[in-house]
């Protein structure tokens, strides 16, 4: 693991980067896979995260984003739940 997560990505710009990612979703037909989608999106933003730690962040993400209303939420949710492994992640390179 060799990511430290998505660089630039702070608090204050999570709502846009979540209405990029949701019109992107948009714009392409119904199948999108929206982990895949927030995932790419992610990856391309961040300057440490390699193609195994999409991978392995794929395998990973158990994200419930049916529940959400919208398509914004259901992103948020991905990005939250992407957020959390990226902090453990982070956790675990720091007590080892």
């Amino acid at each position: 693991m060799s990511c430290r997560g998505p660089e630039g990505l702070s608090r204050s710009t999570v709502p846009q980067f979540v209405e990029s990612i949701a019109t992107t979703v948009r714009a392409r037909s119904d199948s999108t896979d929206i982990e895949a989608a927030v995932l790419r999106a992610v990856a391309r933003r961040s300057d440490s995260l390699a193609l195994p730690d999409v991978l392995e962040l794929r395998s990973l993400l158990d994200v419930d984003g049916e529940q959400a209303d919208t398509l914004e939420e259901r992103v948020a949710t991905i990005i939250s739940a992407i957020d959390g492994e990226l902090a453990g992640w982070n956790r675990q390179e720091v007590t080892a």
